[in-house]
């Protein structure tokens, strides 16, 4: 799935979840326990047919998987407390930042390793006959999952993820296949436990089922859904232990319905929707806000997600972060406000990171610096940080 962050993204989120929303039959979904899946093995249709739901996916994915950052960022004591630090105080631990930029519309990238300060250490060009995906860190910090698609402008490519290994000053050592083989799905987004032993990932088969899965050594399990059911499913998380992730999902009725899920990597094959637990959900446009992002916390005793409006389009709109628990035995609670641009969530050990994308304003200019908060969700305050921009190209998937 293309990760290019593009600079008309608030109309194409709009205008992609509206056209998906035509798309889908007008069948109700129950909010406790959806049917499951019918078409999740029919013949593939017409690619054609899936553009408006690929769209949507696509929003999201971009909005929801544009940062990966699920180790622990240990700046400097009392540094929570003091606005405005910057990327360098954060720079010691970790030291390396893995950057999948995108030069233009098209599908030339590059990865970069650089530190947070802004300075890069190496770059890679993907194996050939491949673009650079999806890009997410482990425990280790110089461990990341990093995936790659054909480089043609199909629709649809699948997936090949690789373990990327760096040395102690942030040169490329290796670039291993994952002994899993090929992803036979367009990848969505991705995310790791601490050790990189589950890969969680979500995406969209050929036939147009929208997919949730793990990778686990050379296996591949995966939890399904017709586009018929589902408009999108959103950015993936996963615990530290790899026993659960948690998504976002978008469905039909009433309205739009918002939902994030968390699903146990051991529950049997099905639906995701019947598998999972729902653990916060609303309708659109009864409640005027879109889910942007959910992460996880590394017990899986919380979901914290990212609700922000989309209208009136241009504006800088406010975002709240709610954390749920799992265990729903406690009522939502808001942790976090700010206004900014389109919003993206991971956790950081026992912290959160919200990161806010600053568009370039062309495809070929430099990429500005961005705006961040590092959020401390148990005294629910937050630390502003900039991250340096780019010198050519875009973001399209950074790991730290």
């Amino acid at each position: 799935m293309n990760g290019q962050l593009p600079s008309d993204l608030e109309d194409r989120v709009r205008d992609a979840y509206q056209a998906a929303g035509r798309t889908v039959q007008p069948q109700t979904l129950r909010r406790t326990v959806p049917r499951a899946a019918a078409g999740s093995d029919r013949r593939p249709r017409r690619l054609n047919a899936l553009i408006p739901v690929a769209a949507a996916v696509a929003v999201l994915a971009v909005i929801g998987a544009s940062v990966a950052l699920p180790r622990l960022l240990t700046g400097p004591a009392g540094a929570a407390g003091k606005p405005g630090i910057s990327a360098s105080a954060l720079a010691h631990d970790p030291p390396f930042q893995v950057i999948v930029t995108r030069t233009g519309t098209g599908t030339s990238t590059s990865l970069l390793v650089r530190t947070p300060a802004g300075h890069v250490d190496s770059t890679l060009a993907p194996p050939r006959g491949t673009t650079w995906g999806d890009v997410t860190a482990t425990a280790n910090p110089r461990k990341f999952i990093v995936a790659t698609s054909p480089s043609t402008r199909a629709l649809w490519n699948p997936s090949r993820l690789y373990t990327l290994t760096l040395s102690e000053r942030g040169a490329v050592t290796h670039l291993t296949p994952l002994p899993a083989g090929s992803l036979p799905v367009q990848l969505g987004s991705l995310a790791a436990d601490a050790d990189g032993g589950v890969i969680a990932f979500s995406g969209q088969r050929s036939s147009g089922a929208f997919v949730v899965g793990v990778v686990i050594g050379n296996q591949v399990k995966q939890w399904s859904v017709s586009e018929r059911e589902v408009v999108a499913i959103g950015n993936v998380s996963v615990t530290s232990a790899g026993n659960e992730i948690a998504f976002i999902t978008q469905y039909n009725g009433p309205g739009s319905h918002f939902a994030a899920m968390v699903l146990a990597t051991g529950s049997a094959p099905g639906s995701p929707l019947t598998r999972a637990k729902t653990v916060g959900s609303y309708d659109y446009p009864r409640k005027d806000l879109y889910m942007f992002s959910a992460a996880i916390s590394p017990d899986g005793n919380r979901v914290y997600v990212v609700t922000r409006p989309i209208n009136p389009l241009g504006a800088k709109l406010p975002a709240t972060l709610t954390a749920y628990s799992t265990s729903q035995q406690d009522a939502p609670v808001t942790i976090a406000t700010w206004t900014g641009g389109e919003p993206a969530l991971l956790p950081v050990g026992g912290m959160l990171f919200v990161w806010m994308y600053a568009m370039p304003s062309s495809a070929s200019t430099p990429s500005p610096a961005s705006t961040a908060y590092l959020i401390n969700p148990a005294t629910r305050t937050k630390t502003a940080v900039r991250l340096p921009g780019l010198a050519s190209g875009q973001y399209s998937w950074l790991a730290w």
